[in-house]
């Protein structure tokens, strides 16, 4: 019965999408169906056949060991620094230990560097093209959208629109939703890392169903926002991307240097943003709290109690077994308000402990993904720091993209579920 009542969730998706459309009347429906199309693809391949499966965790390993070179250079200028291992013992940050401000950045400096390297030698140029003759030929959409969303299931939110950074001045908003919504939805591959990491047993049995939850997420965010925003105007990279742009480097050394410097800049952004974001957010649960204890001493209301409540009916619609629905709802809740992190540890160290493996094959893929409050805030920040003439157009797709982004993961995992 559970596997059919995906099929409610598959509806309450898309019917929320249809929505809160902003121009039902231009809706591509066959961008949609291809996704849709796609989506199923990529869950039978993965999850029905061995080697294909083995494939992929190959690459996602392969894209976490950014992550592992970036923390070469993090140690050597903050080694010396006390950090909680994760067993309760303080030691040395080179010996381990996971800090935000300087793993996740480090991340993104690195990457950074990367791109500028790639683009000196007009690498990223010919992937643009080749994905996007590949995507229109599927979905019928512009290669830099295309290009953001699959290369947000390997790098970061951030670090995926470095990829396409020549072309964010010109996009259209409907691209620019588009694309925010893929880094929303899917999961870095050095994040990835960093969940398997965290030291349950849980965590590494959840890495192949992580990595899908990522592959999947980048169509489904296509169909989604093109639900929620349909292109209207004209894309410069529909159909072959002109190969112009040229590098601005003198040489290699000199690519490696601006990434760098670029990359700082992004960080520092990133982590403004966040720190905002999460203090507000704490701030309104202090004021939910006290409101809560007003109308009854023994509520303790906050956001997270509140979306939790407000997620149920999600949980329920994508087929989660009855006895795993009030959880999951609850970690939804917490991805939503707090971020994935806390709500994936929850889930890895059984503080919201889920009984079936079909719950856990959802919660896992649905909470797979950037798209919370805080992230929003690291996007604008992130993306305006790449084309600050855009950061207006950012501020207003910020929230539709958070949307978008949401229901894109859920979408996979509703997806997921029925063919479990």
């Amino acid at each position: 019965m559970d596997r059919f009542t995906g099929f409610i969730g598959i509806a309450l998706i898309l019917g929320i999408a249809f929505l809160v459309s902003n121009n039902r009347r231009k809706i591509n429906y066959r961008v949609v169906l291809s996704g849709l199309f796609l989506q199923i693809i990529i869950a039978i391949l993965v999850f029905k056949v061995p080697f294909v499966r083995e494939f992929f965790e190959v690459i996602g390993h392969g894209m976490g060991q950014i992550e592992h070179f970036a923390f070469q250079g993090a140690s050597f200028v903050y080694g010396g620094l006390g950090v909680d291992k994760g067993d309760g013992t303080i030691g040395n940050y080179v010996s381990g230990g996971f800090v935000f401000a300087f793993n996740v950045t480090a991340t993104i400096i690195l990457v950074c560097a990367l791109v500028a390297v790639f683009y000196h030698f007009g690498i990223m140029q010919r992937i643009v093209s080749i994905i996007a003759r590949a995507m229109n030929l599927i979905m019928r959409v512009s290669g830099t959208e295309a290009l953001s969303n699959v290369a947000s299931a390997f790098v970061g939110q951030v670090e995926a629109q470095v990829m396409i950074r020549p072309y964010l001045k010109s996009m259209t908003k409907s691209e620019l939703l588009a694309s925010m919504s893929g880094s929303l939805a899917c999961i870095a591959g050095g994040i990835l890392v960093v969940y398997v990491k965290m030291g349950s047993q849980a965590g590494m049995d959840l890495a192949p169903k992580l990595i899908t939850a990522s592959l999947m997420a980048a169509p489904g965010a296509l169909v989604i926002s093109k639900i929620v925003f349909p292109e209207v105007e004209e894309s410069q990279t529909l159909g072959q991307v002109k190969l112009e742009v040229k590098s601005s480097y003198s040489n290699v050394i000199d690519a490696i240097s601006h990434g760098s410097a670029d990359g700082f800049k992004i960080a520092m952004n990133v982590i403004a943003m966040l720190i905002g974001f999460i203090a507000i957010i704490a701030l309104f649960d202090s004021i939910l709290l006290w409101i809560g204890h007003l109308y009854d001493p023994a509520l303790n209301l906050s956001l997270n109690y509140i979306f939790s409540q407000l997620f149920y009916p999600f949980a329920y619609a994508m087929g989660v077994p009855a006895v795993d629905v009030k959880n999951v709802a609850t970690l939804l809740g917490q991805k939503l308000t707090v971020n994935e992190f806390v709500a994936f540890l929850n889930l890895t160290n059984k503080s919201v402990p889920i009984v079936t493996e079909k719950g856990l094959l959802i919660v896992s893929i649905a909470i797979c993904g950037f798209a919370n409050f805080s992230s929003v805030g690291m996007q604008i920040g992130g993306i305006g720091a790449l084309v600050p003439e855009r950061r207006a157009d950012l501020a207003k797709l910020g929230l539709k993209a958070l949307l978008c982004g949401t229901l894109a993961s859920y979408l996979s995992a509703t997806i997921a579920g029925i063919l479990m």
